[in-house]
């Protein structure tokens, strides 16, 4: 059986968790967007724009979110948003040599673009009226500056740039293949006024100016009838500079979020949709009390309901409620606690469900519980695979067969030889903040130790092979009873009890 005949006898017309990144699936994603917390503290009032930074987990819907803001903007001819996520850092040998500079001569040179396109799109604006001589001899000279000698990667960054022009694209988007000097002679000839910009010339105080070149765009751009603009920026771990490191991730954009005469420039609101691994360097520069932050979080309720949404809009409504894919209905609650109430890892272990259940057996219609639990098992090592390279502290991991524990508890079970080198052994899982300290352990006439825990499952997971993923759930995993807890912890509850470390609630069964 093919995938397609197996997705088709399921109910799908397409592969529900083929995607986990939503700019893949930006034309189907309001059918199943989940409005987070704080979404229209977000959006702002685009009468009075201000700038925030949105913090999330990877995986955890920063993007899903910044493409609904670009969808809906689209609603409001006043608004231009400029996406920002791409980059050509091929120039630089290190993030250190990226500075404000940078940053603000690609979105100058998007400020230019987006100005030539909406003058091209006002038929009876009259350009040669409204701006001045020198308005207009300051306008070429920045295009000489920023639009001249483009780098070839530009149009396609321009683009995906700049998404609510493009959606209502006229002959200047098709034309990118032409050098940016002749789409402005023509769009210049069309007003009247042709310029050529090879006989520009510009002085080194404008080309230096890159701030001031910037105000002075957005009070060119508002009255051509932009009054709000949206920069949106993703993606700043996902460069060829920053990686898997949130410290060059934040360098990345440092001298963006300390410069507050520009993230409150009026009419200009900067929205950073940051890897939370940022927070804590952001923390040191940001100003809180004058660029408020919000945290994305996903409840177990919120990750269903998305579920739901996701398979309906891709079964044409047949599909509407997840539990219906699973023989058994605990299988499903399985699947959200290992994502740990991550959108993009919820989708990932769907899909090692689905791709092992056509595998093993395509006839069924549900997906087989033992199926389940073993796509679940190899889903976690992925995952830990994914987190952890050095092989020898993957070793480790799996030998401590625990889930709390002491460094003692370590030294007894033979994990290392000695207190120093099960030191050495966590320090990568504590320093990732997937085990954390919990509390002291007493010691008959010695000195109380530290207790650790481990605050990712797949982690935890790792860490137990001996047991199968049953026994792992019964013995190492409760939820806090508590109404306004119902926090998840994970701990050898087979060997003594705990209390819940955020309420102080028994962690009972």
């Amino acid at each position: 059986m093919t995938k397609k005949d197996f997705l088709s006898n399921l109910g799908f017309i397409e592969n529900p968790f083929q995607h986990t990144n939503a700019d893949k699936e930006s034309s189907i994603i309001d059918k199943y967007f989940i409005y987070p917390d704080y979404f229209e503290d977000v959006w702002g009032d685009p009468e009075n724009p201000i700038s925030n930074i949105i913090y999330a987990p990877r995986g955890g819907g920063k993007t899903a979110q910044r493409v609904m803001i670009e969808k809906r903007a689209v609603n409001f001819k006043e608004i231009l948003t400029i996406t920002y996520t791409e980059h050509d850092l091929s120039n630089f040998n290190s993030i250190d040599e990226v500075k404000l500079s940078y940053h603000l001569e690609y979105l100058n040179r998007l400020l230019l673009l987006a100005f030539f396109d909406k003058l091209s799109n006002l038929q009876e604006f009259e350009y040669k009226n409204e701006f001045s001589y020198s308005e207009r001899q300051y306008l070429y000279k920045l295009c000489k500056i920023y639009l001249y000698n483009t780098p070839a990667s530009f149009p396609k960054q321009a683009i995906n740039s700049l998404k609510t022009i493009t959606d209502r694209a006229t002959e200047i988007w098709d034309r990118f293949k032409a050098p940016f000097s002749e789409i402005i002679k023509k769009i210049s000839k069309e007003k009247g006024v042709e310029i050529d910009l090879s006989k520009v010339d510009i002085d080194e105080k404008i080309k230096s100016s890159h701030k001031d070149n910037f105000l002075n765009l957005r009070v060119f751009l508002e009255r051509l009838g932009y009054s709000t603009i949206y920069i949106l920026i993703d993606k700043v771990d996902e460069q060829s500079l920053t990686g898997n490191d949130p410290k060059a991730s934040y360098k990345f954009i440092s001298e963006l979020l300390k410069d507050l005469e520009l993230l409150e420039t009026e009419g200009i609101a900067f929205k950073f949709f940051l890897w939370d691994e940022l927070q804590q360097y952001c923390s040191k520069d940001a100003r809180p009390d004058r660029v408020f932050s919000y945290q994305l979080e996903w409840k177990v309720s919120q990750i269903k309901e998305m579920l739901n949404k996701r398979l309906s809009a891709f079964s044409n409504n047949i599909i509407k409620d997840s539990f219906s894919l699973f023989s058994k209905k605990k299988s499903l609650g399985r699947v959200i606690i290992f994502s740990e109430f991550s959108p993009r890892d919820c989708i990932r272990i769907c899909n090692r469900i689905l791709s092992e259940q056509l595998k093993e057996n395509p006839k069924s219609l549900k997906f087989e519980y033992h199926i389940v639990n073993k796509s679940i098992d190899m889903f976690s090592k992925e995952k830990v695979e994914e987190m952890f390279y050095n092989q020898n502290n993957l070793r480790y991991l799996s030998k401590t067969n625990s889930v709390s524990f002491t460094i003692n508890d370590l030294v007894n079970n033979k994990v290392a030889g000695d207190a120093a080198a099960i030191r050495n052994v966590i320090l990568p899982w504590t320093k990732s903040e997937v085990l954390k300290k919990i509390g002291l352990v007493k010691r008959k006439s010695k000195k109380a130790v530290n207790e650790y825990a481990f605050f990712d499952i797949r982690v935890a997971r790792y860490a137990c092979p001996s047991l199968d993923l049953n026994s792992f759930i019964s013995k190492k995993i409760r939820r806090c009873v508590s109404e306004e807890c119902k926090e998840f912890a994970y701990r050898d509850f087979d060997k003594k009890n705990y209390d819940c470390i955020k309420c102080n609630t028994l962690l009972i069964n």
